[in-house]
Parts: C-alpha cells; sequence; structure tokens
C-alpha cells in the first residue's frame, strides 16, 4: 500500500510508503490523504495524528512521471487532487504531527507545513524547488510558506528553489523541534500521547483560531471567539478541567 493507516490508544498514523521513490505522490495517494483525513475528523476514537514517510526520506513531492501527462485537462486534474490533499490535511479538526526525516519538497514541504507540529531530524532538507523544472510554486508552497515565514523570506526560498536544512528550518520557524533520526517516532508518538490526554474539540477550535486569525480584524476575531469559547464550554471536558481544578487533581478529558 502506497499509504498506510493505523491507530492505536486514540494516536492515528499515516504513513507515506513509497520509500523507493522517495514516497513522490502519485494521483491515488492524494485521494487517499483526503480520505484518511475525513476519516481522523469523523471516528471520535481518534484523538490526534501523526504524519510521516517510509524510508529515509519524508516526501519527494508530487511523481514527476504524472506531471507531463493528459495535457491541460490532465494537469488541472492533477492540480485538483493534490489541492483534495493538502486542504484535506489542512482541516484536520485534531491536532497533526509531522514526523519528518531527509527531503521534504514541494507539495512534500507543504504536507510537513500543514502540521501543527513539526518534529524533524538532522537529516531535513525542505525547499520549494519547482522553478528547476520551469514550473510556479503549487501545492500551497506559497501560502504556507508566506505566512509562517514573511513575504522576502518566502520569495527569497521560492526564488532562489534552495534547500533549507533542519539547523535553519528551526530557526525561520519551518519545524518546532529537531531529534537524532533514531529518535523521530519516539519523540512523535510522546507528544502525540500528550495531545491524546487533551480536550480534543478544545484543541479543534484553538486550531480553527489560528487559521481565521491572520484574515480577520481584532473586532471580528474577537466577535469570532465569542461565539466558539461559549460553545466550547458546554463540553464535559470543560466541566471535567473545571471539576478538577477545583478538587486540585489531573483532569481526565475524554474529547467530549
Amino acid at each position: 500500500m502506497s499509504i498506510e493507516f493505523t491507530q492505536q490508544d486514540g494516536i492515528a498514523t499515516v504513513t507515506l510508503n513509497r520509500p523507493d521513490k522517495k514516497n513522490a505522490m502519485l494521483i491515488g495517494m492524494r485521494d487517499r490523504i483526503a480520505e484518511i483525513a475525513e476519516q481522523i475528523n469523523d471516528d471520535d476514537g481518534i484523538r490526534v495524528a501523526i504524519l510521516t514517510g517510509a524510508g529515509t526520506d519524508f516526501c519527494a513531492g508530487a511523481d514527476v512521471s504524472e506531471m507531463a501527462k493528459g495535457g491541460i485537462n490532465g494537469s488541472l486534474f492533477k492540480a485538483r487532487h493534490m489541492q483534495k490533499a493538502i486542504k484535506g490535511l489542512g482541516h484536520i479538526e485534531k491536532p497533526l504531527i509531522g514526523a519528518i526525516r531527509g527531503v521534504a519538497v514541494g507539495m512534500g514541504m507543504s504536507m510537513a507545513l500543514a502540521c501543527d507540529y513539526v518534529i524533524a531530524t538532522e537529516t531535513l532538507r525542505m525547499g520549494a524547488v519547482q522553478r528547476k523544472i520551469g514550473l510556479c510554486p503549487d501545492a500551497g508552497n506559497v501560502w504556507f510558506l508566506n505566512r509562517l515565514l514573511g513575504t522576502a523570506r518566502a520569495k527569497e526560498m521560492v526564488f532562489s528553489a534552495r534547500m533549507v536544512g533542519a539547523k535553519e528550518a528551526l530557526d525561520i520557524g519551518l519545524v518546532s523541534k529537531i531529534v537524532a533520526d533514531d529518535q523521530l517516532m519516539n519523540e512523535a508518538l510522546t507528544l502525540a500521547k500528550t495531545f491524546a490526554e487533551a480536550p480534543t474539540l478544545a484543541l479543534g477550535m484553538a486550531k480553527r483560531m489560528f487559521d481565521v486569525a491572520s484574515t480577520m480584524t481584532l473586532d471580528q476575531f474577537m466577535d469570532f471567539e465569542g461565539t466558539t469559547v461559549p460553545l466550547i464550554a458546554q463540553t464535559e471536558d470543560f466541566r471535567e478541567g473545571t471539576r478538577s481544578f477545583i478538587e486540585k487533581r489531573p483532569a481526565k478529558f475524554t474529547g467530549n
């Protein structure tokens, strides 16, 4: 299988599984990612997800062997299916952890940056490299880079098509943490367990707040917050959280 999906103890793990092709994304893989994203949202038993790649690399982007086929209609078809995958990951309502090693370029970079928390290894090499094949950025590269880095720094990465290593990626905020290669999944699972024990609906709403914050004025955001916080205040997790605070004990959240 080109995409592996497992779940245990509230943690879903999604693994790109074409290690011989650096996990380059075929059209069918893009559709499967979108399906899995919806499954994660719909399954109350899933509290957190990990996205990673088999082998030594996360993802070398879209599979080049499919790029030039089908003319303009084929290109539009492939773009739509690429967008399904990226939007699917971006719309996951639960914490999404990226466990990233090796190459993460083009679509692979956007898939990594769609995660809420990116743990990478010292082998990381990340970039918007489409210029090298005569293409403008795709898969949301510009949106993610512009949001994370600001326009000037994002343009430098896109126009140069250079690769960013692990230390620089950490320094400029593309990843959250760098670990030794053999510790990658251990670190991801340790973090995932803490999120699995957290109030799922509250974290999901926090994600939504971050999504809309950059497009709203302060007044608009406070109006949005003023309707969402009272909604979360009706959850069982909020009631448990307040009880545990009063009783001076750890909260036991259920995701409800």
